[in-house]
């Protein structure tokens, strides 16, 4: 062994090493961005939807019930505790990167018509997207994989009883409000803020959090929300205006699928 190669194996830390590495991540907003989407994506993608699939097999009307609960944890195991590890990781406290300011009643009440609003012209864009670009004469595969998104939709979304909607709605409405705002209008908005401006910083997590969502059929309404979620929290400081906004359109969405079909 060279006198130069054991001078630097006696000094190596693996300690002092994890630390380095630790403040390297801090030091870039973008690395910070990219590890915590990564890692969230294959836990929730593949760790979570691995184990329901695991315990139920495929989605019927059946395992409804057993999806729904599955769904509702991954998104806390695999999103929202993935998210405060990496929040911690930060140079600042939750408070900053969360942005946990207790808006004003005028504030919500502005963010809710924004988002029923959003919610009309985004149903008319769709519209006219079929009309101009029909799914079933484009590709029979994209046929296949809309109608076969819309089933599992519904399926999820469908309840029988006051209930059985109530728990719908914590899966599909309450629940991502929490998980996804935190990590998208809180850990990745902050971070991509930090690296370009704020203004930049709600555009580009707007167009990261469409993407996550995989719904190629409603990407470009999937951006003007996310966009306008993290516009939300730029011009108010408070997440809690993203989240209402969120679970409203969430909600919404689920609450006339219950009572009209």
């Amino acid at each position: 062994m060279s006198e130069e190669f054991k001078d630097k194996f006696e000094k190596f830390n693996p300690e002092e090493s994890s630390i380095a590495v630790k403040s390297s991540i801090k030091s870039s907003p973008i690395a910070m961005t990219l590890i915590a989407l990564g890692t969230v994506f294959v836990l929730y993608q593949f760790f979570g939807a691995g184990l329901t699939f695991l315990l139920f097999g495929g989605l019927s009307e059946g395992n409804v019930q057993g999806f729904r609960f599955m769904t509702m944890l991954s998104q806390f195991l695999f999103i929202f505790v993935p998210t405060l590890f990496f929040a911690k990781w930060q140079e600042v406290n939750y408070r900053e990167i969360f942005k946990l300011k207790t808006p004003r009643l005028f504030e919500i009440l502005l963010a809710i018509v924004g988002t029923l609003s959003l919610q009309s012209i985004a149903q008319v864009y769709l519209y006219v997207q079929d009309m101009l670009f029909p799914i079933q004469k484009l590709s029979p595969i994209f046929e296949t994989l809309r109608k076969m998104m819309e089933r599992t939709y519904s399926i999820l979304i469908s309840a029988k009883s006051p209930l059985e909607f109530i728990f719908v709605a914590i899966v599909v409405a309450l629940t991502p409000a929490i998980c996804e705002e935190l990590l998208f209008r809180g850990l990745v908005q902050y971070n991509l803020s930090k690296a370009s401006n704020y203004k930049l910083g709600f555009i580009i997590t707007g167009v990261i959090f469409a993407m996550y969502h995989a719904n190629p059929f409603s990407f470009i309404p999937l951006i003007a929300l996310g966009v306008y979620f993290g516009y939300l929290v730029y011009k108010s400081g408070s997440i809690f205006l993203a989240m209402t906004a969120h679970f409203v359109n969430n909600f919404t969405a689920a609450y006339f699928y219950y009572a009209f079909g």
